[in-house]
């Protein structure tokens, strides 16, 4: 089990928290059918050195879930605080396993930002474009993608603001990760690696790539067109709704 601390530990009482928290909120009134959601919340590296953000569409596992009804009768901010934030400080990531872990080891080894594979993913920061998902091994539906989608939005302008990555790598797909890259036009960005340079956050910038997921193309393909795509200084001919 590799150990965190997350950012939350030097920023008490900000407003990340309290956005995750009426995100929360928003999902009282869902109906879920009875199956169990989870939240998530970003996890940093102890040895996280701005050089590595990972993103992935949403989390396919997360230490503790909670029901609507749960949620309901303890409220958002009883929620947040024992199971979403407190599980941001310890996380495991089995790169023999996943697909998506995999990937990302063999990226952080090729770039030369860690060397030693037995506390590799003490090296990066990872978070997600969708925070709340279903506990079960299913993609969540269009609507509650779209409760959440503008919480979302803020909460990744927030991690960027905090964790100043060098790097960003978007295991998510264009489709999704367009959203929050705030683009207008995508033409040209259907390839299933995106370079997109040195891209502007409007306050931020850091060296981007959008990938599809690792378990939909071969591995050691995805992971040398992902390696070419931070080489690139260049960017695609896309308009940004910056």
């Amino acid at each position: 089990m590799h150990e965190y601390s997350s950012q939350q530990a030097y920023f008490p009482n900000n407003i990340l928290d309290s956005i995750n928290i009426l995100l929360l909120e928003k999902f009282k009134k869902y109906n879920s059918q009875g199956k169990n959601l989870f939240c998530s919340y970003m996890s940093v590296g102890q040895k996280y050195k701005n050089e590595l953000l990972v993103i992935g569409r949403e989390p396919s596992y997360w230490p503790a879930v909670f029901s609507i009804e749960e949620l309901n009768e303890m409220g958002a901010e009883y929620i947040f605080n024992t199971k979403v934030r407190y599980h941001a400080i310890n996380t495991s990531y089995n790169s023999m396993l996943d697909s998506f872990w995999g990937c990302t080891k063999e990226i952080l080894m090729k770039l030369g930002i860690c060397e030693n594979e037995s506390n590799w993913s003490s090296y990066i920061a990872l978070s997600y474009l969708y925070k709340i998902a279903f506990s079960s091994n299913r993609y969540l539906m269009d609507k509650p993608r779209r409760m959440q989608l503008e919480y979302c939005k803020e909460i990744f302008e927030l991690e960027l603001s905090l964790l100043r990555p060098k790097r960003i790598l978007f295991l998510t797909g264009m489709k999704y990760a367009q959203h929050f890259l705030n683009l207008s036009d995508c033409s040209g960005l259907e390839d299933c690696v995106c370079p997109l340079g040195e891209f502007d956050y409007g306050f931020h910038k850091a060296q981007t790539v959008v990938s599809v997921h690792p378990k939909k193309y071969h591995r050691k393909e995805l992971v040398n067109l992902i390696l070419k795509g931070f080489s690139k200084n260049s960017i695609h001919p896309c308009s940004y709704g910056q």
